[in-house]
């Protein structure tokens, strides 16, 4: 029934998993796996706190489920750390006794002496076998690699005098997605970050200030009130209990009550800064619009206030000002602030201002400083999509959205990364997934496009891309997925367009050889095609050193099939194919009309031929018979 179970929960049959164990535990309550299991399958924090607090009582050495109560705020990071190691029982070594045995008792002194010789027999020969083996002897590698007690020179006020490439600090291996029920915890050997409130203060002599913290870190915020009121019937001064009743009912959506009661909290102590940081939580929820100045008086008062600047960094990534959020966090670290979800918030802001390099180099330090952050493996994750690390972006995300399966960014992301993998039919599942999660997502319908150029259907890869450039905004693989797309239905004229729009608009010399690419097997594609044209083009992809290694070596392989011509090893500055003045576009560039389903799309743009200058590899060459547009 077990295995039963097991094999239901993995395959995401929670019901079914949940009535199998619930069975097994009225007939067995002190089967401590089966307790775990239970854990993956219930609903509520609560219950999982439940499962995994039985697990616990049976076995206090089971460190998978201390990390599950951690990860959930019901016990704290630092009962880790006291948790025995597991002993193992000697099988067939009977219980010592101090009864006295009875009776007479001789003595084996024949027994004694064989003992002993085999004793000094085994220590020689063990002691020759170390010997021998210690110049051979390897060490076993931890499953994450050991953490630098330095960080990036890159990240402000952080030393680096022995830093670890950032590749090898979260080398992991990717959750089964089958196992999605089970908290991440118990698959990552790290202790997760605390989750304890804040302000915080020991009343050894208030028994119901312990049980009040321990039901607010259950999340039983009723419970809570009633003992912190208990407390302030005895002292009402305390600005630490006002602080937690305000919590207890900001987190129940009351927040006339909560603000009063971090009103307070102030009264009783200007410089207790958590009350500012709960107050100014509130604020914003009845003011959107506006940053409470509550945030910044928290930090005055306690500059490693995490919180609060990661409060504020929240306000300025809802305005999109991700240049503000990068400089509040970075400030953060400067003034000494390490938890992880800094790092991992700077890097998403990275990200949107195009930083990519350094939002991994924030991703990993703050994902590999607490692995059980789900947010640190989409940071990650993401980053080196956007870094085209397509291989590397793939267990992370495959994790995120194991754990996360309701978030479309992570099925756009893995989607892009399996695509870029030369995983095409995965990649199409995972952007269909993201897109039934959110329709209107750009970057889904922009890779899902890119998806079916891949499959050599231009008609649905057309539509994906009309309706990325209706939901996001122009850019160069935008322009550049059109290019092939109209390819691919025969309209050469809008390839062409759109191939000069991207080679315009292009970041760098290795996206602008990928445009040049997609230019020049457009002239080979009518028919007749146009040879001239194509191979002027190739020539001019090859002047560009960036070109990435399979792109040159297209252009190599298309050179050598029209002119017989072998690779050019040493790229020179100018091209030296001199273009024909003039060139006349078979019928097939003359647009026809747009093709069917296509909504807005309509192809306006003729061919007229027009002369054009010699190329450089830093200037946008122009073929024969093409004006920029």
């Amino acid at each position: 029934m077990l295995m039963e179970a097991m094999a239901a929960a993995r395959a995401g049959d929670r019901a079914h998993a949940r009535d199998l164990l619930s069975r097994l535990l009225r007939g067995d309550s002190t089967n401590v796996e089966v307790w775990l299991w239970m854990s993956s399958v219930v609903d509520s924090p609560r219950e999982k706190a439940y499962c995994l607090e039985s697990a616990f009582r049976l076995d206090p050495t089971n460190r998978a489920a201390l990390r599950g109560l951690v990860l959930l705020g019901a016990r704290s990071p630092e009962e880790a750390e006291k948790v025995p190691a597991l002993r193992l029982p000697r099988r067939g070594t009977p219980a010592y006794t101090a009864t006295p045995r009875r009776g007479p008792s001789t003595f084996n002194w024949a027994l004694v002496g064989a003992s002993a010789l085999g004793l000094v027999l085994v220590i020689g020969v063990g002691s020759v076998l170390v010997r021998l083996i210690r110049p051979f002897a390897l060490s076993i590698a931890p499953t994450l690699p050991p953490l630098s007690p330095t960080l990036s020179s890159e990240l402000p006020g952080v030393a680096t005098s022995t830093p670890i490439p950032i590749e090898t600090r979260i080398q992991r291996t990717p959750i089964p997605t089958e196992l999605a029920g089970t908290p991440l915890a118990f698959f990552v050997p790290a202790t997760p970050t605390s989750t304890a409130f804040l302000g915080l203060t020991p009343h050894p002599s208030f028994e119901a200030y312990g049980s009040a913290v321990a039901a607010l870190q259950r999340g039983d915020y009723d419970q809570a009130l009633i003992f912190l009121d208990q407390v302030l019937e005895l002292e009402s001064d305390r600005p630490d209990v006002h602080y937690l009743r305000g919590e207890a009912f900001r987190l129940q959506g009351r927040l006339g009550p909560a603000i009063q009661s971090y009103d307070r909290a102030v009264i009783l102590d200007a410089n207790y800064a958590p009350a500012y940081l709960g107050r100014g939580r509130v604020l914003l929820q009845t003011r959107p619009g506006s940053l409470p100045t509550d945030f910044d008086k928290a930090i005055s008062l306690d500059p490693l206030l995490a919180d609060a600047y990661l409060a504020q960094a929240a306000y300025y990534s809802d305005a999109r000002l991700w240049k503000t959020v990068q400089d509040t966090l970075a400030g953060a670290i400067q003034a000494g602030v390490r938890e992880p979800m800094v790092y991992i918030r700077l890097s998403e802001a990275q990200i949107n201002s195009e930083n990519y390099t350094e939002a991994l180099e924030s991703a990993i330090v703050g994902s590999a400083n607490d692995p059980t952050l789900l947010q640190g493996y989409l940071a990650v994750g993401s980053s080196y999509v956007e870094l085209e690390q397509f291989g590397q972006a793939l267990w992370p995300l495959q994790t995120y959205v194991a754990y996360a399966p309701q978030d479309h960014r992570g099925w756009g992301y893995l989607g892009r990364a399996q695509l870029g993998s030369a995983q095409v039919q995965p990649a199409l599942e995972s952007l269909n997934h993201s897109l039934a999660l959110n329709n209107r997502y750009a970057p889904a319908y922009l890779a899902r496009g890119f998806a079916y150029v891949a499959l050599g259907d231009g008609q649905a890869a057309l539509n994906d891309f009309l309706q990325a450039r209706r939901y996001g905004r122009e850019s160069f693989f935008l322009d550049l997925g059109f290019a092939r797309a109209w390819n691919l239905v025969g309209e050469f004229s809008e390839a062409l367009r759109n191939a000069n729009k991207a080679i315009e608009g292009s970041p760098d010399d290795r996206h602008r050889a990928e445009a040049y690419a997609a230019r020049a097997l457009i002239y080979e594609s009518p028919d007749p095609p146009l040879i001239d044209d194509a191979v002027y083009t190739w020539r001019v992809l090859l002047t560009f050193a960036d070109a990435a290694p399979e792109t040159r070596a297209l252009a190599e392989a298309h050179l050598l099939e029209w002119t017989g011509e072998g690779p050019t090893r040493t790229p020179t500055s100018t091209p030296t194919p001199t273009p024909p003045d003039t060139a006349t576009p078979p019928p097939g560039l003359t647009p026809s009309g747009s093709p069917p389903a296509l909504g807005t799309a309509t192809p306006t743009a003729t061919v007229t031929p027009s002369p054009s200058p010699t190329p450089t590899p830093t200037a946008t060459p122009k073929p024969p018979g093409q004006t920029p547009i």
